[in-house]
């Protein structure tokens, strides 16, 4: 009995000291170590806690791709260049180059055995300007059919040598025009020998035409990658007119073919040759070989023509014809553009004999980008230009106006030969006559 008593009684104690055991481990808080409150600086409730922590753990790693999504959003896209925002194109544009039988015997006199003709030594004081420019422009009056089948002829029905071409070329020039009142003096067949030397040489020919179709596909030059679209019209031939039938095209402003012939312009065609010229080209220059023989300001038709050209959209219009400088303007188009205009640009090189014939001028101009990704023609300038040839009528040079002197003009071959002066102070007043002052060299200001 006393054995089942003592065995009862260890049994009790020993369920006792278990259910003691498993009341303690069940209710010990958690404890955090060293190393916890070092990774986590704010204090931590034990028994948990009703708020909530400032930023809650993202264990998808969100968090880190929604910070990167929005710097990027608030990052700004670098901006397009702008067009054109490094274009500075400058060109140079001489007038009339009018070959009368002094101009090729003066260049016979600086021939060799292996050159007959050298033309060079009269154009020297043009080189710089040619060499500066990244266009130069020259208006050939004088046609160069061939020295052998046409002879070298002067006025009225000019033929000048083609070592004059090959000068011309050598010199320089890019663009030259050969629509003059002259083009057809030596007949349809010298019309078509004188494109096909001019084809022959590095420079871009415009004016000259085999027909219609070769007129249409207009002639373009590029510079800096713009592309510049070059027109030709000229006012009338003289007295002279292709036969009837000849594919040969001649592109006349208008109708008369002769400087007395009321000239009726030719609106059409001017107008959908321009149209063609701003489809094909940034820019659209115009040669102009109109107006008025001797006669310092723009007529009727030279007026009615560039104001067309303007209102279609020709940049800049570079006349020619008078054989003696016009003004210098800026036309206003219907659609608020504006189109630098020199309406002639007066003779380069002619053995002519008055003082207007023989005042010239060197024009300069730059095309560059307006900083809105256009284009726009800036700084119109005229240096002025003195033709010279002594009493001999030998010796002829283009020069400077502000490089002739009363020195050398007291040798000039016009005051033996007509009584006439052409001193550096008369030929200011020719050229400040019809050319406004902020066009000219600060020396005639």
């Amino acid at each position: 009995m006393k054995k089942i008593t003592a065995l009862l009684c260890a049994v009790m104690l020993t369920l006792v000291s278990c259910i003691s055991f498993r009341d303690v481990n069940e209710t010990q808080p958690p404890i955090y170590n060293d190393l916890d409150k070092e990774t986590n600086d704010d204090p931590v409730d034990p028994a948990g806690s009703d708020d909530e922590p400032d930023t809650p753990p993202d264990e998808s790693g969100d968090e880190s791709d929604s910070e990167s999504e929005s710097d990027s959003e608030t990052e700004t896209e670098p901006e397009p260049p702008v067009p054109y925002a490094d274009t500075d194109i400058s060109f140079m544009a001489v007038g009339d180059n009018l070959i009368h039988a002094n101009i090729w015997m003066g260049a016979q006199a600086h021939g060799t055995a292996e050159r007959k003709y050298d033309f060079r030594p009269m154009y020297e004081e043009l080189v710089p300007f040619i060499e500066a420019a990244d266009v130069a422009f020259i208006n050939q009056e004088t046609v160069m059919a061939g020295d052998s089948k046409y002879g070298i002829t002067a006025y009225p029905s000019f033929n000048s040598p083609q070592q004059l071409g090959l000068d011309i070329a050598e010199l320089g020039f890019d663009v030259v025009n050969v629509a003059t009142n002259h083009i057809i003096d030596k007949g349809e067949s010298g019309y078509k020998d004188f494109l096909d030397f001019m084809h022959t040489l590095p420079f871009t020919t415009i004016g000259g035409y085999y027909n219609k179709a070769d007129h249409d596909n207009i002639r373009v030059t590029e510079v800096e990658g713009v592309k510049i679209a070059w027109l030709s019209f000229v006012e009338h031939t003289n007295v002279n007119s292709l036969p009837s039938g000849s594919e040969m095209f001649i592109p006349y402003s208008g109708e008369g073919i002769s400087q007395w012939d009321a000239h009726v312009v030719d609106r059409e065609f001017i107008i959908s040759s321009v149209e063609a010229a701003n489809q094909v080209g940034d820019i659209v220059i115009a040669s102009l070989h109109a107006g008025s023989e001797y006669e310092h300001f723009p007529n009727k038709a030279q007026k009615e023509i560039t104001q067309i050209m303007a209102d279609y959209g020709v940049d800049v219009i570079i006349g020619h014809h008078s054989h003696c400088l016009q003004p210098i303007e800026w036309i206003d188009g219907v659609n608020g553009n504006k189109t630098l205009c020199i309406y002639s640009l007066g003779n380069i090189v002619s053995g002519q004999n008055a003082p207007l014939k023989l005042v010239g001028g060197i024009f300069t101009f730059r095309i560059v980008g307006d900083g809105e990704g256009g284009l726009e023609v800036v700084d119109p300038h005229l240096d002025p230009t003195i033709m010279y040839y002594d009493a001999n009528w030998l010796n002829d040079k283009v020069y400077l106006l502000e490089n002739y002197t009363d020195e050398i003009a007291a040798t000039h071959g016009m005051l033996f030969h007509e009584g006439v002066s052409l001193t550096p102070a008369e030929a200011a007043a020719i050229v400040k006559g019809c050319i406004d002052a902020e066009y000219l060299p600060e020396f005639l200001q």
